[in-house]
């Protein structure tokens, strides 16, 4: 059955509902969705990257929020920013929320965490398999009262998300959860997945936290990546908002490659194995070399050293040619080797496939072409 779409309208930045001309600012839509779990229909929030219909082969990971509608703004502001820069520090994702709607669902049934991950098992995660490009790479999030549910997940479902980040999870001294965790912890040896714990001091869940963190200190699987962090200088507001780049920063940090590390400095092939095999034992999709590959190409720039620069940037472009940065890092370096006549094409590829991507370079990149234009034309 076809969901009844309705969009959702948000003002980024809380701000505003609209912009200066009077447009809306879109930032998502809401879904309805038949709900095996709840027995009848649920509504979810959904908001797809900027470059989703541009990059029709492009398919994305899946960031699953169990908050409510006062959370879906802020995520999604915070994940578009966290990737629209060239998807640096983060890439971008599908992000799906809970609406209140459905969340007061939930807290009538108790608020247990195995009907909300139950709920995100048999009837969210199939549906966006099924009508998105979604990437099999999932990354379960929710914080105070929900808290717990990132880590049921973990516990109960390991290999249903690849990423569990728990932001002040109330963990109660009834639900039993601690105990389960040591049972995970000391029998699941083989689990490979991501947890990020952060906590803001309260002194309702401090001890239970503390205990999950030396749990894990003792226990934790070696193919178990664990990061906490404490912000008690913020309040339950605004510590999520602290929380949350911090904990994407942390599971995304192997992308971002140091431009002096024994990777870069080994080459571009050396880049290349090491993003296989991130792609190969981590994140179970293709992740991209492209920027890695680029920042060592600029190093070379940087250094004089133009025609390895240009060896390595026409490397990059056959093999990422649907990006307008790879052709705009060749055309700067054909440039600089003085070969004005092949570097315009590329510069005006890079501004075209911008503008088709609507990508935020796009008008970097039109100044770019007009200049390097106009310089071809004087130099004749």
């Amino acid at each position: 059955m076809k969901p009844h779409q309705l969009f959702f309208i948000l003002a980024l930045g809380l701000l505003s509902f609209f912009s200066l001309a009077g447009e809306p600012i879109v930032i998502g839509e809401t879904l309805t969705i038949d709900s095996k779990v709840l027995t009848k229909p649920a509504s979810i929030h959904i908001r797809l990257p900027s470059s989703y219909q541009a990059l029709t082969h492009k398919r994305y990971p899946v960031y699953i929020d169990v908050g409510s509608d006062d959370d879906f703004p802020a995520t999604a502001g915070t994940l578009h920013w966290l990737s629209h820069n060239q998807e640096y520090p983060v890439p971008e994702v599908i992000l799906v929320s809970l609406t209140t709607e459905t969340a007061v669902r939930f807290i009538q049934r108790g608020v247990k965490s195995e009907d909300f991950v139950n709920f995100l098992e048999v009837d969210v995660i199939p549906y966006i398999d099924k009508n998105y490009r979604s990437q099999p790479f999932r990354i379960l999030t929710s914080s105070e009262r929900f808290g717990q549910v990132p880590l049921y997940g973990l516990i109960h479902k390991p290999e249903l998300f690849q990423a569990h980040i728990a932001i002040s999870p109330w963990v109660t001294d009834d639900s039993g959860l601690v105990g389960e965790f040591e049972t995970f912890l000391k029998s699941q040896k083989k689990t490979f997945a991501f947890l990020w714990l952060s906590s803001g001091g309260e002194p309702r869940v401090a001890s239970n936290y503390d205990k999950m963190i030396s749990l894990l200190q003792q226990h934790a699987p070696k193919n178990l990546e664990w990061k906490s962090a404490q912000f008690k200088n913020n309040t339950s507001m605004s510590q999520p908002l602290v929380s949350l780049p911090n904990a994407l920063e942390s599971l995304f940090a192997d992308l971002v490659l140091a431009p002096d590390s024994n990777v870069v400095n080994a080459g571009a092939e050396s880049i290349r194995s090491y993003y296989q095999q991130l792609s190969e034992n981590k994140y179970g999709y293709s992740v991209s070399a492209e920027n890695a590959i680029r920042d060592l190409g600029y190093a070379m720039l940087s250094k004089k050293e133009v025609k390895k620069a240009i060896e390595i940037f026409r490397a990059n472009l056959r093999d990422y040619p649907n990006s307008p940065h790879v052709y705009y890092a060749l055309a700067s370096a054909l440039k600089a080797d003085n070969d004005l006549q092949a570097a315009l094409p590329l510069q005006k590829t890079a501004y075209e496939l911008a503008s088709k991507q609507n990508n935020p370079y796009k008008d970097f990149y039109r100044q770019m072409y007009t200049k390097m234009e106009t310089e071809l034309s004087n130099n004749r």
